[in-house]
């Protein structure tokens, strides 16, 4: 049976019937999304429509920022968002119009009318309420010292917030560790500094708490080491295997070139007010001789030698050690052409070019 109402009308010649009358659809909101939103969510929505003759509906949607959602007065006047879709998604502000007050709530109005022009009554009315969102802060580390006790690790935190700018979020800062810090000072335009003169693990810890009071904390663990010995990186002429020389007939130049290390590297770094650099320690065992011989006053990288101040068939040895700022003993046996005072043997101390004269 029909839903539409048929209306009989009776004239003098006889009987005959009008349009059956056109009856209201209905409509309701369905909130797909989350029941709790907060300001930078993404609110998401549908619409459920009937008619009763079966006709198409056809939805209006409009969205507006209120700060209090239960009247129209304590929203915008003009909606932020309209669709005529069945689905629809849209941000939650975190600002209402004048882009100054937050939004605290949003109100949105669907309309239905039907293919015929008839309108669901009433309107159907949604309150979101809209919450305050907590900052979210990531905490990274950084060390221009390869994290060596006794120079700066910075922290640098990124803030963000969805309704309130990063310089009104309040950060707290902590560190934990085995020793109390040296130092812990700010940096700008958020950050910290850290220095400590004990090895071992730290950790800093910073929490961001927004105006409203909502908070999340990030913590960065960092493990300070001690200054390790400098590593031999580079040098020329290359070292020829035990057992054998290297052929020497006309005037050469031994050098270091490359020096790994956190902090006295070589070649040095200039304008650096931490980094120093290596220390060159140059020795050499004349032919038939038994004791090595210091090269008094060659503090540089490099040594020349010149064939012509030994005979054909000379054997000589020149030896590198090289050192940082904390004179870590080489205590290999002087037998030892290289050297390694730490537990990786690609890191070597000294050096030695066992040389023949030719």
């Amino acid at each position: 049976m029909r839903a539409r109402i048929a209306l009989i009308v009776v004239a003098a010649s006889g009987c005959f019937y009008t349009e059956p009358i056109n009856q209201r659809p209905s409509a309701s909101i369905i909130q797909a999304s989350s029941a709790a939103v907060f300001r930078g969510d993404t609110v998401t929505l549908s619409a459920e429509t009937h008619d009763p003759d079966g006709d198409s509906v056809y939805v209006a949607w409009r969205a507006y920022t209120c700060s209090d959602g239960t009247t129209p007065a304590g929203c915008d006047a003009a909606p932020y968002f309209q669709s005529s879709s069945v689905d629809i998604s849209f941000p939650a502000p975190a600002l209402r119009a004048d882009a100054v007050t937050p939004t605290e709530s949003l109100r949105v109005i669907l309309e239905a009318t039907d293919s015929h022009g008839a309108t669901a009554e009433p309107e159907q009315e949604l309150l979101i309420t809209v919450n305050d969102a907590a900052p979210t802060v990531e905490l990274r580390a950084a060390s221009s010292y390869g994290f060596a006790v006794g120079t700066p690790v910075d922290f640098y935190p990124q803030v963000m917030d969805a309704d309130d700018t990063a310089s009104t979020v309040f950060l707290d800062w902590s560190v934990l560790g085995p020793a109390y810090a040296d130092s812990f000072v700010d940096t700008p335009p958020l950050g910290k500094e850290l220095v400590v003169s004990t090895p071992g693990s730290w950790d800093v810890q910073v929490i961001a708490t927004d105006p409203a009071g909502r908070s999340m904390m990030a913590d960065k663990h960092v493990d300070i080491v001690p200054d390790h010995p400098p590593c031999l990186a580079s040098w020329a002429p290359l070292a020829p295997p035990a057992g054998q020389t290297l052929p020497m007939a006309d005037p050469t130049l031994f050098e270091i070139l490359v020096v790994s290390d956190d902090l006295d590297p070589y070649p040095p770094v200039v304008g650096d007010p931490i980094r120093g650099t290596t220390t060159f320690s140059w020795s050499l065992l004349p032919p038939g001789a038994s004791a090595r011989v210091p090269l008094a006053g060659v503090i540089g990288n490099s040594v020349a030698l010149d064939p012509a101040s030994y005979d054909p068939g000379d054997v000589i040895e020149l030896r590198v050690e090289i050192q940082d700022r904390t004179h870590t003993p080489v205590e290999c046996a002087d037998s030892d052409p290289t050297c390694s005072v730490i537990s990786d043997p690609t890191c070597i101390q000294r050096l030695t070019w066992t040389v023949e004269v030719q």
